[in-house]
């Protein structure tokens, strides 16, 4: 390989049960052995004097949102509630998103270029062919697999734990 050609992540054959979401022109795969649940957003409620958290039933969750995540504007369709491993523990977060497209076999059929996202990149898996054939609306043709635990630095994964072990926060009406 020469110098001058970009590193290509590993593409795994393997394929995995996904949640797909919209994430403006194209969408974004998340593995489904790290979601608890899809909510919309009129099903979450910011926590008083808590910015970071909100509420989802009874439990208590990490805000973060897609968009800003990979660089890009924020989704406010929809949330996916991901428990997501660090060190012994799940880490709750609820991840803000593009609306839940549907529920499927994806596998990653093409390397990206390390670094293709600034921000967050370790977390793109690679591209995968998101077109009317594969059951996809719209105009996208493509579509990103993510990995939930390296969408986040550990860093971030131990400050999201302390939020949630804070005072139990108050719900705002």
């Amino acid at each position: 390989m020469s110098q001058t050609q970009p590193r290509l992540r590993r593409v795994g054959a393997r394929s995995e049960l996904c949640i797909v979401v919209a994430c403006h022109t194209f969408v974004v795969a998340i593995p489904t052995r790290f979601v608890s649940r899809l909510v919309l957003d009129e099903d979450v409620t910011p926590v008083a004097e808590r910015p970071d958290l909100v509420q989802a039933g009874a439990e208590a969750f990490v805000a973060a949102s897609l968009g800003p995540l990979l660089g890009l504007p924020a989704l406010a369709e929809a949330w996916v509630l991901l428990h997501v491993p660090h060190a012994s523990h799940r880490v709750a977060i609820a991840l803000r998103t593009g609306a839940c497209l549907m529920v499927r076999e994806v596998s990653v059929e093409a390397p990206l270029p390390r670094g293709i996202f600034e921000a967050r990149g370790q977390a793109v898996l690679g591209a995968f062919v998101a077109d009317a054939a594969h059951g996809f609306a719209g105009s996208t043709l493509y579509g990103l697999m993510l990995d939930p635990v390296r969408l986040w630095t550990g860093e971030e994964l131990e400050a999201a734990l302390s939020a949630l072990r804070g005072p139990r926060p108050r719900k705002e009406r």
